[in-house]
Parts: C-alpha cells; sequence; structure tokens
C-alpha cells in the first residue's frame, strides 16, 4: 500500500552510534561507511523533529546531542517494565526507546494534526489513528503539498537511457496498462532486493560488480519467558524499552556489537514463531498459546558483516509480469554465530532475574540490508557518498541497499 514497509514497521528508530559507521577501522572485519556520525548527525535531528520522535533527553549513549527528541517517551508497557526489572537486577542500563510514534498531539506540515498514541498496540498491523509516523501520514503528505503525483499499485520494469548514458525515463505498468515516464533524475527507493533487481534487468550500474552483492540482515535473536502476572505483549508500543550497553561488550569474541529491545508481538506472528522456533503443532501448541497474556520478550538487533556467500541474483522462474524473480542466497557467518550466542546468555539472564520461566530462544535475522553498497570508488561501491550512482550521475539510489 502507499507508505511501503513503513506500514509494518515498528517505529523503533535509535541512531547509530559513531563507531557504527567504521567497523572494519576498529576490528578488519566489514566495511567503513564514507560517512561520519557529525556528517549525518543534523539529518538524524532534522528527520526526527519531522516525524516527532518520541525518546528520552538525554539520551543516555553516545555524544552529547544539542537538540533532545521531539516529544517525551511513550509510556513503558509490561513487557518492557519486566525487562527493566530484570536489566537493573544484574547490571545492565536501560531507557524508554526512541520511537517514532507520537506521545503527543503533533502538527504535521501537509496534514495537520497528529493524534497521540493510545497504546493499543498491533502496530505492525498499520496505525489506526495516525500516531505512528509511517510515510503515508509523513513525508507523503508533504510531497503532495509541493506537487507530488502519487501514482500507487505501479511497477517500474524498464530505465530507459540516452547516448550519454545517462537515465532519461522510466517505463512501468499500473493497473494492467503500461506507461512511460521521462525524468531528469531517477531516485530508487525500492529496497534491498527490488532496487538491484531493477538494476540487474536494466544492466545498470554494474560496473564494480557489486550489486546484488553483500546481502546482509541484522541478527535478531528472540528470547521469551513466561511469567506469573499479566503481561498482554501485544499492548504499548513494541518496542518500548532499550539497552546500548551491549554495543561494544567488552568480553565479545566477535566484530561489532548489538543493542537489546523489549519486544511485542501480535499473536498469530508468536504461533508462527513457537511452531517453528519449538517445534510444536496442534494440541501442544493450542495449550502454549493459552499462556500468551503471560508472556514477554527481549531480543537483539546487531551488526551483520558482508560475505561473498551472500548475495542476490536473477533467477530462471519468472513472476507475473514474466521478469526474472530474485533469488537470496544468506548464510548467518561466525561472526553472527558468536553475536547471537553472547546475546542470548545475556537475555536469558535478563529473564532469569525478572522471574520468569520456560525461557526458550528463537533464532531470526530481520531487516534485509545491503546489495549496492555505498563507497568512495566506483572500483567496490555502487554508489557514492551522496547516493548517486558512480556509473549513471543522474541516477540516485536512497534505501537500505546501500549499507556496505
Amino acid at each position: 500500500g502507499v507508505g511501503g514497509s513503513t506500514l509494518h514497521y515498528t517505529a523503533y528508530t535509535p541512531r547509530p552510534l559513531p563507531d557504527d559507521l567504521h567497523v572494519k577501522k576498529d576490528f578488519g572485519k566489514g566495511e567503513d561507511w564514507p560517512l561520519t556520525y557529525d556528517d549525518l548527525a543534523p539529518y538524524f535531528e532534522e528527520v526526527e523533529q519531522f516525524l516527532g520522535v518520541s525518546g528520552p533527553t538525554p539520551y543516555p549513549w553516545g555524544p552529547n546531542r544539542p537538540k533532545g527528541y521531539a516529544l517525551a517517551p511513550l509510556p513503558l508497557n509490561s513487557a518492557a517494565q519486566l525487562m527493566v526489572r530484570g536489566a537493573e537486577k544484574i547490571g545492565i542500563s536501560t531507557a524508554p526507546a526512541p520511537n517514532a510514534a507520537l506521545s503527543a498531539r503533533y502538527y504535521q506540515e501537509g496534514l495537520g494534526w497528529r493524534e497521540a498514541c493510545t497504546n493499543r498496540g498491533f502496530c505492525q498491523a498499520g496505525c489506526s489513528n495516525g500516531a505512528k509516523s509511517s510515510m503515508d501520514v509523513t513525508y507523503i503528505p508533504l510531497a503532495v503539498k509541493y506537487g507530488a503525483d502519487i501514482r500507487p499499485n505501479s511497477f517500474v520494469t524498464e530505465i530507459e537511457r540516452d547516448t550519454r548514458g545517462h537515465v532519461s525515463a522510466v517505463v512501468y505498468t499500473q493497473n494492467g496498462q503500461t506507461h512511460r515516464l521521462a525524468c531528469q533524475n531517477l531516485f530508487l527507493c525500492g529496497g534491498s532486493v527490488e532496487t538491484p533487481r531493477l538494476l540487474l534487468l536494466n544492466e545498470l550500474a554494474l560496473t564494480s560488480g557489486q550489486v546484488g552483492r553483500n546481502l546482509m540482515a541484522h541478527p535478531g535473536l528472540q528470547v521469551w519467558g513466561t511469567f506469573p502476572d499479566e503481561v498482554r505483549p501485544t499492548k504499548g508500543i513494541p518496542g518500548g524499552l532499550i539497552s546500548q550497553d551491549t554495543h561494544r561488550p567488552k568480553d565479545a569474541d566477535f566484530a561489532g556489537g548489538y543493542l537489546l529491545q523489549s519486544i511485542g508481538v501480535m499473536p498469530v506472528t508468536f504461533a508462527g514463531q513457537v511452531a517453528r522456533g519449538r517445534k510444536m503443532w496442534g494440541q501442544p501448541l493450542r495449550d502454549y498459546m493459552r499462556q500468551f497474556n503471560h508472556i514477554a520478550g527481549i531480543n537483539i538487533l546487531g551488526d551483520c558483516m558482508p560475505h561473498a556467500d551472500n548475495f542476490l541474483e536473477l533467477s530462471e522462474e519468472q513472476d507475473a509480469r514474466q521478469l526474472p524473480k530474485p533469488r537470496l542466497h544468506f548464510t548467518a557467518q561466525e561472526n553472527e554465530h558468536r553475536m547471537n550466542a553472547h546475546a542470548e546468555k545475556k537475555m536469558r539472564a535478563i529473564w532469569e532475574a525478572a522471574g520468569a520461566t520456560d525461557i526458550w530462544a528463537f533464532g531470526r535475522y530481520a531487516h534485509v540490508i545491503g546489495t549496492a553498497r555505498m563507497g568512495l570508488s566506483g572500483d567496490d561501491a555502487v554508489v557514492d557518498r551522496n547516493g548517486r550512482a558512480f556509473d549513471v550521475p543522474n541516477l540516485y539510489i536512497c534505501d537500505n541497499s546501500v549499507f556496505p
């Protein structure tokens, strides 16, 4: 739908910390961004203020900020409060997490007043009152105000070039009809799957050999526990609490690090995880799900290193438009396995200290990133520090595929 993946994102919006941008410099693994934290900080602030991010001021981790979050933190739900209890007992500091959901009424240019979050939960299914800052209630209304023409249900199939090799037009289908649109500049925002797919289909920006390469996903291991009191894990913002004490653990045997967050989950999603993670089905699954309102979870979001074996390519199988489907190859490597093992011990300790029983872990990876690397040179990167393709001067990539 109009708004893309932000319709179902959980609105969790912590900034990167400065050393997130130079993992290779610090660990000799991965690749560094061609940008510094100071380069990006003004833009982080601009986006946080525009979206109405709710969060703690001052923020406990990272450099001092000249301006705090737009709004006060959202209230902590029961899962977050339980995580606070357990984390305090084992010496881990926590704070309300930055979330792009309104803790108070907020004026949105192009739209008008947006109402505050009512903590009903189920944020992954879309926000019923517009408190979550998805694109349909933030940047799209702003774009329309300044003249943008939104064309939903469209799918670009071809990118045309002129004699200089510059992009000159796109061909797209909409409701079964084919259209052509001339353009002076083209911004690709299709994400880490559709952006490289489109580049490969059109043999565009391929000189570096990096299109489709370096497919990554954040380690997102979850640990669940059962509590005697009601938790009601669907209520409130899903990621209400954060800790970045594990950003660079002193006892780590891996490169990079991870953050900890409390998590809320919808029943149908959780049932699927239980079936896969605990191999339950039928009556055992139904019996376990009767405890749903007494269950709480923690998960990590961690660094993933690029690896030559993880990539996207075009397959021989075709989609409904008779175009090759993307085929993804991803296998977690040793660094991710070590990070998950470290994090699982930490999260189990938090839940044990909080009084949980029947503690179990569910391995997962979240947020597909990479496949059109940003870098300093067209020899080994697809786009420069401004997102402009080295091969095509009027082509820009503005999505998560540029992660190096």
